[in-house]
């Protein structure tokens, strides 16, 4: 079967031969062009066939065309091989809480998002019908965080109004970019969240700064693609919210929270795949191949359903050597 027709038959209910599984990560300094993001993209796939083609972006993709500067890593590597580091922000566009409403809608025809466009467009031209390309998407906040360093919340505390202003003008841009993906012919989006989280937001903020923006984005979503995930990137998730999106899979570090392993995500969220099961800053780092098969095992088991794809948390660390996604790969055909 095709990756395509696998993740078909997850959505359908069915069990498959062989479980799901999909390792990803970031392509550094690849994924700062959108050619070379493509080709590594493809020599990934090539490698592993994983069960779906994850387009993943350098991180603050969604920031550079709104002027914040980025210090690029060192190419301390050899093609195939993926830097050792990724960009950083050094100097950030929103400084303070007016920078905020001086926001503008961003074009989709140049900068970094023609860019993002691009490379989801020649992904899925290049797998369209045999495996699926799901493309990440910052949510507005996680954006509106890149953007400002560790000021965000002060200032969505300090003025609420302007700091929305600015929200508004990052969610209509994320809404263009997903319409350009829509046209691309992309098969789903992988929404990211990283302040879905109650350590960082209560409930409340997150209602009336998260989910209107993200419900905005999942729903245009499912109206037009078919394998759409939900990534709760938080230590202290809010999972009950965020399992009633209109998504087909949801993703979260279930080896890092305590209160939602996989057992429990599938009791609340009974109509999803899930996604995960794999310690990345772990067991896939240095785990024995023992512990990586019982890893494996272990996730398995607690999804008795079979809709599962394995993966990690969030992308697998940079300082995670290739061979050892392969060496998973291997070990979970002994399962």
């Amino acid at each position: 079967m095709t990756p395509t027709k696998r993740i078909e038959a997850l959505l359908a209910g069915k069990k498959l031969d062989s479980p799901a599984i999909n390792l990803w990560k970031h392509f550094p300094p690849y994924d700062e062009d959108p050619k070379q993001l493509i080709k590594k993209s493809i020599q990934f796939q090539e490698r592993f066939n994983w069960d779906f083609v994850k387009v993943t972006y350098q991180g603050l993709y969604s920031i550079q065309d709104w002027g914040s500067k980025i210090e690029w890593p060192e190419r301390d590597c050899e093609w195939p091989d993926t830097c050792s580091d990724v960009g950083k922000v050094v100097d950030p566009s929103i400084k303070n809480v007016e920078d905020w409403g001086k926001l503008e809608v961003l074009s989709m025809d140049e900068g970094e998002m023609a860019n993002a466009i691009a490379a989801a467009k020649g992904l899925a031209e290049h797998y369209k019908g045999e495996a699926p390309v799901v493309v990440t998407v910052f949510n507005p906040l996680t954006t509106a965080a890149k953007m400002s360093g560790d000021k965000m919340l002060a200032h969505m505390r300090q003025d609420p109004d302007t700091f929305q202003k600015g929200l508004d003008v990052i969610s209509d841009t994320t809404q263009a970019f997903v319409e350009e993906l829509i046209k691309a012919d992309v098969d789903g989006i992988f929404l990211a969240s990283q302040f879905c989280s109650y350590d960082k937001m209560s409930a409340e903020e997150y209602e009336k700064f998260g989910c209107p923006y993200d419900l905005r984005i999942l729903e245009r979503a499912d109206e037009k693609l078919w394998f759409n995930i939900m990534h709760m990137h938080a230590d202290n998730p809010m999972f009950e919210m965020l399992s009633k999106y209109p998504v087909q899979a949801l993703n979260w570090h279930d080896r890092l929270v305590d209160e939602y392993d996989l057992r429990k995500g599938r009791e609340i969220a009974p109509d999803k795949i899930i996604i995960g099961g794999v310690d990345e800053f772990g067991t896939l780092l240095n785990g024995s191949d023992e512990e990586i098969k019982a890893e494996l095992a272990d996730a398995l088991a607690q999804v008795e359903d079979g809709r599962i794809i394995l993966g990690p948390g969030c992308c697998v660390p940079l300082n995670v050597d290739e061979d050892r996604l392969e060496l998973a790969q291997n070990i979970l055909k002994t399962i």
